[in-house]
């Protein structure tokens, strides 16, 4: 199953750039009701989803929207994620009880709103590698009772526990895993890859590609690190010329100018396009 991103995309509002991508924080509205749009004070999200299952991405990634903080009034509990490293998603909800206490228990959410949440947080660990580890609720973060529903965790009506949404997210990863590579194929980088002169062996770790010996044109797109090595920049898109498995299982692709270390410990670094 796959769910459609709806570009709502603006600069507005937004306080803050230069978000690293680390962290992925799941919240609740709040609210009984649907919306995507920041406040004007800079707080909100990336990604909105509805109850329908729409998602709704209101920034870019880069953007630092006050999600996770303390706000001079929770304590924090999460030694490092902070709204300059975490990749905020509101779920819409529902609520049959008092809808302006976030300890009541019958806060929920759509089966739609919670498979479409899973979806997205397995696309944004795979795009951005981060580890399941740190796909978290606002509540591990904060001491914050956000997402309601799985902070409570008493699965009322439709609502799933977090363990049950961690374990569905997880699946989604797993099923995304399965990219055919192959010759022929283009694929866009998901973070900076080094460029290698080779694949490494169990008894000789590849050369890197010199950044001086690369054509203008490849030079745009790869950034030059000490001792003249090469690291050709995130979202690059390059052309497969060769597959193969190193002795470690890592995949290596060939493109034009050397090769790349693809699927590294079962995590991939690429997509398709």
């Amino acid at each position: 199953m796959t769910h459609k991103i709806i570009n709502a995309i603006s600069s507005r509002s937004v306080p803050c750039w230069g978000n690293q991508k680390k962290y992925i924080a799941v919240h609740y509205l709040g609210v009984v009701g649907q919306a995507h749009d920041l406040a004007s004070d800079g707080c909100g999200a990336h990604f909105y989803i509805y109850w329908d299952g729409t998602i709704y991405q209101r920034c870019s990634l880069d953007a630092v929207p006050w999600a996770v903080g303390t706000a001079g009034y929770y304590t924090q509990k999460h030694p490092e994620a902070r709204n300059s490293n975490t990749i905020s998603i509101e779920m819409c909800c529902k609520c049959d009880g008092n809808a302006a206490s976030a300890e009541d228990k019958r806060w929920y959410f759509t089966k739609e709103t919670q498979e479409a949440c899973a979806w997205l947080v397995a696309k944004l660990r795979h795009e951005q590698g981060i580890p399941s580890t740190n796909v978290l609720r606002h509540y591990d973060i904060v001491n914050k009772t956000c997402p309601a529903p799985y902070v409570h965790n008493n699965g009322y009506k439709t609502s799933w526990t977090w363990t049950t949404f961690k374990q569905r997210a997880e699946e989604y990863f797993n099923a995304g895993q399965k990219l055919e590579l192959k010759p022929g194929m283009k694929v866009k980088l998901t973070q900076d890859i080094a460029i290698r002169d080779g694949v490494s062996t169990k008894s000789q770790q590849a050369g890197y590609v010199k950044y001086t010996q690369l054509a203008a044109s490849a030079k745009k797109k790869c950034r030059r690190l000490s001792g003249n090595k090469t690291k050709l920049k995130k979202d690059s898109v390059v052309e497969i010329k060769k597959v193969t498995t190193a002795f470690d299982g890592s995949t290596w692709v060939q493109i034009k100018s050397g090769w790349l270390p693809v699927v590294v410990k079962g995590k991939y670094r690429v997509k398709a396009v």
